[in-house]
């Protein structure tokens, strides 16, 4: 396991053989939620939570009794920016064709990416993985497959609302613990339904309630250093309510705070703010208050700014 994908929140393919000669291979997106590498527990959860979804996914599409077993999981990092990334990130599936490729004594332990032709594949797979000792071992030349790629918005995981949670921060205590001791194969004991069709909307009407649940725990507990990192994840789906968040946290501070870490967690949610059109107006009204800490803000995001 690459040692970045231990903590931080990433996409995750689950390739799944076709069972049948009429049947198409599926490849299963999933996010394996954050977790903080250093709490082992949560890191497990993590991973169970990632191949929970990913089995219900490839159940919900299989035509299968039960749960179909993937060949294995591959985690290539993605620019959701790149164009070349696009149709792997895209919200909803559908037929790719991909080339596919695996080590030799080791096929679970393969790559599948896109590309206009083989070599731009080997191009693609060199810039995805830093690891250049895996790609060396693949096995060439690449095959081009057809796959149905299948995300979390194919099936209403929005339904079960906890299986979307993009970090296991965002759950209370009791569900971590009635989840890892049991809960997710309850959660998962059928596959889920395909239809309707969710909308972006319900998806990320879902993720909010979780995030704003997480915030407002936040708050009550006088924890502003982790609501200040919460308005990056606020800023994912709800970019004026981060901004709102941003702006009132540094007047409720209190002497011992960690200042250091408010500061750049503020900073770092505007610098992914840096799109949204209000952003402005706050920077404008900051620079003229002039205060140490948010003067201290605006000198982390401008070092931040500076980097796409």
């Amino acid at each position: 396991m690459a040692p970045w994908s231990m903590g931080i929140a990433h996409a995750r393919f689950y390739f799944y053989p076709a069972t049948a000669a009429t049947r198409i291979p599926l490849l299963v997106r999933v996010v394996r939620p954050t977790a903080p590498s250093a709490a082992e527990p949560a890191v497990e959860f993590a991973e169970a939570l990632a191949d929970a979804k990913a089995g219900a996914l490839a159940w919900a599409w299989s035509g299968e009794a039960g749960p179909p077993t993937p060949l294995g999981d591959f985690y290539p990092n993605l620019d959701g920016e790149d164009p070349k990334d696009a149709e792997l990130l895209a919200f909803h599936g559908r037929t790719l064709e991909l080339w596919w490729t695996a080590e030799e004594q080791r096929p679970a332990s393969f790559a599948i990416g896109p590309g206009a032709d083989e070599e731009a594949f080997w191009d693609w797979l060199a810039a995805s993985r830093d690891d250049d000792a895996f790609v060396a071992r693949l096995r060439r030349p690449a095959t081009r497959i057809h796959v149905r790629l299948v995300t979390e918005a194919d099936a209403r995981l929005v339904d079960t609302p906890l299986l979307l949670v993009d970090d296991v921060d965002w759950l209370t205590a009791d569900e971590f613990a009635r989840l890892a001791s049991g809960g997710l194969a309850v959660l998962t004991a059928r596959p889920p339904a395909t239809t309707p069709a969710v909308t972006q909307a319900e998806f990320r009407a879902a993720k909010l309630a979780l995030v704003e649940r997480a915030l407002a725990h936040d708050l009550a507990h006088g924890d502003r250093r982790s609501a200040a990192f919460r308005a990056s994840e606020l800023a994912r789906f709800d970019p004026l309510a981060a901004l709102a968040l941003i702006e009132r946290l540094p007047g409720s501070l209190k002497r011992h705070d960690d200042r250091k870490s408010i500061v750049w967690a503020l900073a770092y949610a505007l610098h992914r703010l840096r799109r949204e059109p209000a952003r402005a107006d706050l920077l404008e009204r900051w620079r003229a208050a002039s205060d140490s800490l948010r003067s201290d803000v605006l000198a982390e995001l401008a070092q931040l700014d500076r980097y796409p």
